[in-house]
C-alpha cells in the first residue's frame, strides 16, 4: 500500500463511524428486499449482453470477441477480465479458443442461459446486494435478433429476481441512436409494461410510489445525434405514464462543462425526473481523486438535487481496464485490492448519499465487473487479462454487500429527528439562516443594514436570494454578494417587502415606496414595470408580498387596504378578493387547483378561497394545534399539499413567551413537526441573536423547506 493512500485511508476511518477493511467477512444470505424504494439500496448495473454460439440466440460470441462470427480466441477478444466459471454447471459453460497454462480449455458463460442469470441473482442475495438495473440498449430494439435476445435476458432477470428476492428495473441506454430514434424507447416500454406486465412483478423496483425506469445517456458533450428535445419529450411521457424516472447524465451536468453540454434544457430535463445518476467512470483514477470528486462534485450535486426535490444516485466502480477492447493500458485505473472501490463508498457516505449504483456487475469488457472473476485467466499465446490481484473471486461482491449494509445502518440506526427532518431556509428580522434536518443552524447571514427579511429563497446554484428593507441581495455560500438591487435608504419613504426568482432568471421585486411591481434582469435592467393601485400613505403598510403565477399574472397583497388583487402584465385588474375588516394579508399563493391561499396576520388565520371568493379551507385559533396560532406570515405549500407555516410572535402581545416558531400541518390539521424557540437559540456554542432586541432570533418571516417546488411559497 502506498504511504499517501495509507494516510488517506486512516483519515477516512478516523472521520467515519465504520471501518472498511480490504477483506470483508461473508455474511449469511440476505432477506428479500423492499422493492418500493431506491433509497438505502446498493444497485448494480447488469449488462446481460454476453452470447456464445449454441446458446440459442444465434448472435455468435457477442461481447466476448471483436468479430462475433469468428472463433473466440487469441487475437479476437474484447474483454479484460475472465469470469470465474468454477461454480457453473456443464450446461452453463461454453468452450473458447483460449487455453490455460495447463493446456485445458478456458470456458465462459452466456447471458442467454437462464440458469446462469438466476445464479448471478443468487450471488446478489448471498452477498446482500439489493438488485440490478438491467441494461436495455435502445439501438438494438429495431433488430429482431437483438430484440429477441434482450427479451430473453429480461425474462431471465425477472426469474432471478423473483427467486432471490432481489429488485430489478429496466435501464434504457440511448447510446448509438440516431436523430429521431428516441421514440423507440417509448414504443418498447409500452410493450414491456402493457403486454409483458414487467412492472407488475413484486420485485420490480419502484420509487416514490411509481415503477422506476432509467434513461441513460442524456446531455453528454460527445455530439450524440439524438437531441435533448427528444429526450425531454421521452421523460415527460414516462412521467405522464405514471413512472418514476432515473437519468444517467454526465459527471459535470450541473456546470455544463467537460463531459456535459452547456444547454439550459438539460437542467429542465433533469428537474422533470426523480433521480439523477452522474456517470463517473474515468473521471477520477485513485482514492485521493475520488475523495476530491465527492467533495467538489458530488456534494454540490446532491445539494442541487435536494433543492430540486430530486434524489441523487452516485456511480462507483472498482477499477477500469480496456486493453483488449481499445488497446489501452492494462489495469488503467488500478483496483488497489478494493481500496479504490471503498474510497468511493466512504466518500458517498461522507457527503450524505443515501443510495449507490455500482458499475458494473458483469462488465468484463472494460474491467469494471464485481462478480466472480478468475485470478488464473488464460495466458497462452500471449493473452493478457486483469485479475483480482490474488484476492478471492467474491471479494467485490462482499464489498458491495458491505456498502449496502452501511447505507441501511446509516438510515436505520440514526435517531428519529425530534423536529422537522428537513433542511430549511429561514428569513427573519435581521438576516437569513439555513437549518439542517435536526434544526441545527448550519449557515447564518447577518450584516449591518439588513432588516425585515420578508422573502428568502435558496436558488438552484446554491446561492441565497432575499429582500430586505432597502434592497434585494443574492449571496453565495461564502456570504459574498453575487447580485444586488437597491433603492435609496430613506426610512418612511422607501421599502421592499417582496422578491421572487422567476424561471427566466429575472427577479420580481415589489417596490413599496414607488408603488411599482418590477421585473429586473441580471444586468439590473427593469424589463417590466407595473404601476400599482394606491396602497395608502405608509410605504411599510401598503403591501406585503407579490407573486407571479404560473399563468403569468401577478398577485399583490394589500395590507392596509385588506385586499388581494390579481393583475395582468399591463397592470389591469383581473381578480379581486376583499378580506374582512380585521384581516391583514401577508401573501397570496395561487394553488394548482386554481384556488388562492391567503395567510392573514392580524386575524390569526389562513384561508383558501376559490375564484368566486368562497372559503374552501380555513385554519384559525379555534383549531386545537397544541399551541397558540399567532401571525401566520411565511407560508409554503409542500408537494404533498401540506403547509409549512411561520408562527411569528413579532409585535405580538406575548412576545417571547411563544415557543413554537414554525410548523407543518396537513390539510386535515394534523401537526407533523414544530420548530421551537430553543432550536434557534444556539448554533453549537454561538448564540444567534438579533441586534435590535438582543434576544434569540424570534420574529421569523419567511420559510422554505429545501427540495420542494419553490413556486408555492
Amino acid at each position: 500500500m502506498k504511504r499517501s493512500f495509507l494516510i488517506y485511508f486512516l483519515l477516512i476511518i478516523a472521520a467515519s463511524v465504520f471501518i472498511a477493511p480490504p477483506a470483508v467477512a461473508q455474511t449469511e444470505a440476505a432477506a428479500p428486499i423492499d422493492a418500493s424504494t431506491l433509497t438505502g439500496k446498493v444497485m448494480v448495473g447488469y449488462q446481460g449482453w454476453f452470447n456464445c454460439p449454441g446458446d440459442g440466440a444465434k448472435l455468435g460470441w457477442k461481447h466476448w470477441a471483436r468479430n462475433g462470427g469468428k472463433p473466440f480466441g487469441p487475437g479476437n477478444v474484447t474483454v479484460d477480465l475472465w469470469p470465474d466459471v468454477s461454480e457453473l454447471d456443464s450446461d452453463e459453460r461454453f468452450p473458447t479458443g483460449f487455453k490455460h497454462t495447463d493446456g485445458s480449455t478456458a470456458d465462459v458463460f452466456s447471458s442467454a442461459n437462464q440458469k446462469t442469470v438466476i445464479r448471478h441473482f443468487r450471488w446478489m442475495r448471498e452477498y446482500g446486494i439489493d438488485g440490478a438495473f438491467l441494461q436495455r440498449f435502445a439501438s438494438g430494439l429495431s433488430a429482431p435478433a437483438l430484440l429477441r435476445n434482450n427479451n430473453t435476458v429480461l425474462s431471465h432477470v425477472r426469474a432471478g429476481a423473483k427467486e432471490s428476492g432481489r429488485a430489478f428495473a429496466v435501464m434504457y441506454d440511448l447510446s448509438g441512436l440516431r436523430a429521431g430514434q428516441v421514440k423507440r424507447v417509448r414504443e418498447d416500454w409500452t410493450l414491456l409494461r402493457e403486454q409483458q406486465k414487467v412492472t407488475s412483478d413484486p420485485t420490480y423496483l419502484h420509487h416514490e410510489g411509481q415503477p422506476l425506469v432509467a434513461i441513460w445517456g442524456i446531455g453528454f458533450s460527445d455530439n450524440r445525434p439524438y437531441s435533448l428535445r427528444e429526450s425531454f419529450e421521452l421523460v415527460q411521457w414516462l412521467k405522464s405514464n405514471g413512472c418514476a424516472v432515473m437519468l444517467g447524465v454526465p459527471s459535470y451536468w450541473r456546470e455544463g462543462t467537460r463531459d456535459a453540454v452547456n444547454d439550459p434544457l438539460l437542467h429542465e430535463i433533469i428537474k422533470a425526473a426523480d433521480v439523477v445518476s452522474p456517470w463517473t467512470i474515468g473521471r477520477y483514477r485513485n482514492p485521493d481523486e475520488a475523495s476530491r470528486h465527492a467533495t467538489q462534485v458530488w456534494e454540490p450535486d446532491r445539494r442541487w438535487c435536494e433543492r430540486a426535490n430530486l434524489d441523487f444516485l452516485p456511480v462507483i466502480f472498482p477499477g477500469f481496464s480496456w486493453h483488449n477492447l481499445h488497446g489501452g493500458k492494462l489495469d488503467q485505473i488500478p483496483r488497489l485490492k478494493g481500496e479504490f472501490f471503498w474510497s468511493q463508498v466512504s466518500a458517498a457516505k461522507r457527503v450524505g448519499c443515501q443510495m449507490i449504483y455500482v458499475a458494473m456487475f458483469d462488465e468484463v469488457d472494460e474491467g469494471t465487473a464485481i462478480f466472480k472473476c478468475s485470478n488464473t485467466p488464460p495466458t497462452a499465446d500471449g493473452a493478457r487479462f486483469s485479475t483480482f490481484e490474488g484476492l478471492p473471486s467474491d471479494h467485490y461482491l462482499k464489498l458491495a454487500g458491505r456498502a449496502g449494509r452501511l447505507l441501511k445502518e446509516t438510515n436505520e440506526s440514526s435517531p428519529a429527528n425530534k423536529t422537522t427532518g428537513h433542511r430549511q431556509l429561514i428569513g427573519y428580522g435581521e438576516g437569513v439562516m439555513e437549518l439542517d434536518e435536526k434544526n441545527n443552524i448550519v449557515w447564518h447571514y447577518q450584516r449591518p443594514g439588513i432588516e425585515t427579511v420578508y422573502d428568502a429563497w435558496k436558488l438552484d446554484n446554491g446561492n441565497v436570494l432575499f429582500c430586505h428593507r432597502f434592497g434585494v441581495r443574492e449571496v453565495n455560500e461564502n456570504k459574498e454578494t453575487a447580485w444586488e438591487f437597491n433603492v435609496p435608504r430613506e426610512k418612511g419613504k422607501q421599502e421592499i417587502n417582496s422578491c421572487q426568482p422567476l424561471k427566466d432568471g429575472k427577479i420580481l421585486i415589489l417596490d413599496c415606496g414607488n408603488q411599482k411591481l418590477l421585473e429586473v434582469n441580471r444586468d439590473k435592467q427593469v424589463t417590466l414595470s407595473i404601476d400599482l393601485p394606491d396602497g395608502g400613505k405608509n410605504p411599510h403598510n401598503r403591501y406585503m408580498q407579490a407573486r407571479k403565477t404560473q399563468q403569468g399574472t401577478y398577485l399583490i397583497s394589500y395590507r392596509d387596504n385588506k385586499v388581494i388583487l390579481e393583475l395582468n402584465a399591463d397592470g389591469k385588474e383581473i381578480w379581486r378578493y376583499k378580506l374582512n375588516e380585521n384581516d391583514r394579508p401577508f401573501t397570496a399563493i395561487r394553488l394548482a387547483n386554481g384556488r388562492t391561499l391567503i395567510p392573514c396576520i392580524t386575524s390569526y388565520r389562513i384561508i383558501e378561497v376559490d375564484p368566486d371568493g368562497k372559503i374552501t379551507w380555513e385554519l384559525t385559533k379555534k383549531d386545537d394545534l397544541g399551541f397558540e396560532l399567532l401571525y401566520p406570515v411565511g407560508v409554503q405549500v409542500r408537494k404533498n399539499g401540506n403547509l409549512v407555516v411561520i408562527n411569528s410572535d413579532y409585535h405580538h402581545r406575548k412576545g417571547m413567551n411563544n415557543d413554537v416558531q414554525a410548523f407543518e400541518i396537513t390539510r386535515d390539521k394534523k401537526i407533523l413537526w414544530t420548530l421551537t424557540k430553543a432550536d434557534l437559540e444556539k448554533n453549537g456554542k454561538t448564540s444567534v441573536v438579533e441586534r435590535g432586541t438582543k434576544m434569540p432570533s424570534h420574529h421569523l418571516l419567511s420559510i422554505q423547506v429545501l427540495g420542494e417546488p419553490v413556486g408555492l411559497k
